[in-house]
């Protein structure tokens, strides 16, 4: 469903040829899942690469920890929190006997502008502990809150517990009526700690024009249809320098943060979570850019952004332009991600023993069946087809069930290789099957590496 309107590239004074250009470079990458830029409140380009689409969730890491910001927002203008409230305040259950005293000047701005202190990320301290807020104050800040820059997605879960705490709602039930339903976002799956509250720092999920609604409402001061929707004060605050990020290595990523947010260079912000989720405003050129990726380089797109859209904008609309036009929405048409193209094959079911693996997965097996093939593990089918990507939902160890697409060719008589595209992530899996005259192995490779890694290497041998 659509929640925001269209309007042609040139009526918005913006060139047809040059994001047609931007949209060829962004298809270069490996790889760019789906893009959509707002010029004067309107969308001028969209497309999506096949079997990613519109309607499709899409994983946003620590891009959801803009969301968050925004909970905070509304908590502090209704009275309920307050950027100078002490952690230690907020929390007394959950103090050990003993905890580091610079603690005791923590504050919610500090957690916002990822300067609690810590030299590391204390998530790395917490996710395997049974109570995330009491793991979080066993932890040790290294400087005096306020004084250092360290990127920790453990403080944006503490501002997620805060806001539960002082409103009694979940994050999703306290934002859906002051910013989900406003900007047309539908409810949306966000992982949970457990003790139930949303993490905040990522696991939100969202479709490209969710996205893109929610730039948009950031480019506009957080007003909406005419209503503020986020609150202008503290908006201003979250997407203006609140610290010193000067000591990072990546252009974008050096010119100072918000509280959970990003600035960009020429005077652009923006929301962005791990491999290249975006929600990117540009004030001055009132153009408002939503992405979803799966890059190991996530500068790369930015870089594209600053070389094809910000010197295409101009301050009156330019003469229609048919052709380009027409040659910009062909091009976003024909994304699509790689497919292996291959004959089929005939292979009889084969059912194996795997050796003992960390992943506890006990039988494998496999058949090719013409057009397609079918890959089970422990009675789980992943179905790939020869020359089209055949659709799975499957869990696979995941955390939860996934949508792949996947597709897959015969190298010869012993070896098959798919392609499976996980089409609500920035994940795909190269997996390689080899098969011996009664053994198997098998090999799984992530595109990206965060959550989701390489396998281990499963062997068997034929029942």
């Amino acid at each position: 469903m659509q929640i925001l309107p269209r309007s042609m590239p040139e009526a918005e004074g913006i060139s047809s040829t040059a994001l047609r250009k931007f949209a060829e470079a962004l298809r270069g990458l490996d790889s760019v899942h789906s893009v959509m830029v707002m010029r004067h409140g309107r969308v001028v380009a969209e497309g999506w690469k096949k079997p990613y689409g519109p309607e499709t969730p899409h994983m946003l890491f620590s891009l959801s920890k803009s969301f968050t910001s925004c909970a905070v927002g509304f908590a502090c203008a209704e009275g309920k929190l307050s950027l100078d409230a002490r952690l230690v305040d907020l929390f007394r259950d959950k103090l050990p006997e003993c905890y580091d005293p610079k603690f005791e000047t923590m504050r919610i701005r500090h957690l916002l502008s990822m300067t609690s202190g810590h030299d590391h990320c204390t998530m790395a301290d917490m996710q395997h502990a049974p109570d995330w807020e009491r793991a979080f104050f066993r932890t040790t800040p290294v400087y005096e809150p306020g004084t250092h820059f360290c990127y920790n997605s453990g403080a944006s879960y503490m501002l997620s517990a805060a806001v539960v705490r002082a409103t009694k709602e979940s994050l999703c039930d306290y934002l859906r009526p002051r910013l989900f339903e406003p900007l047309g976002i539908a409810p949306r799956l966000w992982e949970l700690s457990p003790q139930g509250i949303e993490t905040g720092g990522w696991g939100f999920n969202l479709t490209t024009e969710e996205i893109a609604s929610f730039a948009q409402c950031l480019l506009d001061g957080g007003r909406r249809d005419g209503r503020q929707v986020i609150p202008a004060e503290y908006l201003a605050q979250a997407t203006s320098i609140q610290s010193d990020n000067s000591m990072n290595d990546q252009p974008d990523w050096k010119v100072g943060y918000g509280f959970q947010f990003w600035r960009c260079r020429h005077n652009a912000f923006r929301g962005d979570g791990a491999f290249g989720q975006y929600a990117i405003a540009m004030p001055e050129q009132g153009i408002a850019i939503a992405i979803t990726s799966g890059l190991r380089n996530m500068q790369q797109i930015l870089d594209l952004v600053w070389d094809f859209v910000l010197p295409a904008a101009q301050n009156s609309a330019l003469p229609p332009a048919a052709e380009e036009e027409s040659a910009l929405r062909q091009e976003l048409a024909a994304w699509a991600m790689p497919v292996f193209t291959s004959a089929g094959a005939e292979l009889p079911r084969r059912i194996y023993h795997l050796e003992a693996n960390d992943l506890q997965f006990k039988e494998l097996s496999f058949a090719s069946l013409g057009d397609h093939v079918e890959l089970s593990l422990d009675g789980e089918t992943l179905r790939a087809g020869f020359g089209f990507q055949a659709d799975n939902l499957l869990t696979w160890r995941e955390a939860q069930p996934r949508r792949v697409a996947a597709s897959v060719r015969r190298i010869s008589d012993r070896e098959f290789e798919l392609l499976a595209c996980c089409y609500e992530t920035p994940f795909q899996w190269h997996i390689q099957l080899e098969f011996g005259d009664d053994a198997v192995t098998l090999v799984r490779r992530a595109n990206v590496c965060f959550r989701t890694a390489d396998w281990p290497v499963l062997r068997g041998r034929r029942s």
